[in-house]
């Protein structure tokens, strides 16, 4: 143990918990306003807050009824345990436990007031916090070492350790303070507090290094996932459409599939922007979005490449099945309307359905094939799909 005194230590604590909350509270200003990242700077403040307390009862001032002051102490350390864990359940979107969180932080605070036994025995608030601590520590350590999400696994998991190394040093200390000659006679004794605070400034300084990892590595996957996908839908976009389509064009090359393409576009969306506003077409688009996923099979992949224009790329597809699926689709939006702030909106598609030919086809003339389809389809009435003619001639 280093040679440092408990009054040192719970200053050093106060300040490494402190670091906790302004580099919480920085990544959240900055821009990353996660819940969870709050919740972690107000669990910093509750830690900063204890600690600086603790460091109060080491010195004889009388600002405060000794026993108000373990009570105020043990909960705001309490606190912060149940803020660690509130974030967790707040990141990874887990129901919550604020109650439970309330609940011990009240029965700790009273316990510790008012019960004599509790403000007259070190040994019992010890057990009791250990236990509470322990528990809460566990909890979290759990939740984020069994959250399945291959990119944030690594980082999710060195949170979890850091938790469970903290919840085996409470335990540790628990014992170490239980065997303490000096308890019985002196509780307020430096030299048992020596430890409590040591682990205390370990504990801060890792979470807070290993929590700002986790979250950077989530606002990285993040703005890979939006420089790929569209933001509204959450389909692909039309920057990724390119790796895909030279990918199954390779396949379809070889002769190990067939390759078909649906271009679609909503009929008269102009339309439903003006009658009932924008923010009723972006849940018009949401909700094509998701009809799309459902009448495509897994290996199909759908994209937003305009406004209210969409691409399915169906990897070993004829065109009789692509065109049954933008049929499908077709009789799903024209016969179920979209229903948006107790207003019914009714909207059609018209879709252009095209084969890809490996001799005759590149991507340009494909697309181009696509959207004679669709334009056809429009011009012929709308809400209908038309299927491509035959490319002409080989592309050059």
């Amino acid at each position: 143990m280093p040679n440092l005194d408990a009054f040192t230590l719970a200053v050093v604590s106060a300040v490494a918990a402190m670091f906790m909350a302004i580099t919480m509270a920085g990544i959240y200003l900055a821009g990353n306003r996660e819940r969870a990242i709050a919740d972690w700077a107000i669990a910093g403040l509750m830690f900063c807050l204890g600690h600086a307390l603790g460091n109060l009862s080491l010195t004889e001032s009388a600002l405060l009824d000794r026993h108000l002051l373990l009570a105020l102490i043990n909960a705001s350390v309490a606190l912060g345990y149940g803020m660690l864990l509130l974030g967790v359940q707040h990141h990874l979107e887990r129901p919550r436990s604020t109650l439970l969180v309330i609940g011990s932080v009240v029965v700790i605070l009273l316990s510790t007031w008012h019960l004599p036994l509790m403000n007259q025995s070190l040994m019992m608030r010890v057990g009791l916090l250990t236990v509470v601590f322990v528990a809460i520590s566990t909890a979290a350590a759990v939740l984020l070492w069994r959250a399945e999400d291959s990119a944030l696994q690594p980082y999710r998991r060195a949170v979890a350790v850091v938790m469970m190394l903290n919840a085996a040093t409470l335990v540790a200390r628990a014992f170490y303070m239980a065997m303490a000659d000096e308890l019985p006679i002196d509780p307020s004794s430096q030299s048992v507090l020596v430890p409590v605070f040591f682990s205390s400034v370990l504990f801060f300084m890792a979470l807070t290094v290993s929590l700002s990892l986790m979250l950077f590595r989530r606002k990285e996957v993040y703005l890979r996932y939006l420089a790929r996908h569209d933001a509204l839908t959450g389909l692909l976009n039309r920057y990724s459409l390119d790796e895909f389509a030279a990918r199954e064009m390779a396949r379809a090359r070889r002769g190990e599939d067939d390759l078909s393409l649906v271009v679609l576009d909503l009929d008269n969306f102009k339309n439903v922007n003006d009658r009932f506003g924008h923010a009723a077409g972006d849940h018009v688009l949401v909700e094509a979005a998701g009809r799309i996923r459902s009448v495509i099979r897994e290996e199909d992949v759908a994209f937003r490449i305009g406004g209210e224009e969409f691409l399915i790329l169906l990897p070993g597809a004829s065109g009789t099945f692509a065109r049954q699926v933008a049929e499908r689709l077709r009789r799903l939006l024209a016969r179920d309307p979209i229903f948006h702030r107790d207003r019914e909106i009714v909207v059609s598609t018209s879709a252009g359905v095209v084969t890809f030919d490996p001799i005759a086809d590149d991507w340009d003339s494909l697309q181009r094939r696509a959207d004679q389809a669709l334009y056809r389809a429009k011009e012929q009435g709308r809400n209908r799909v038309e299927v491509a003619e035959a490319s002409p001639s080989p592309a050059t």
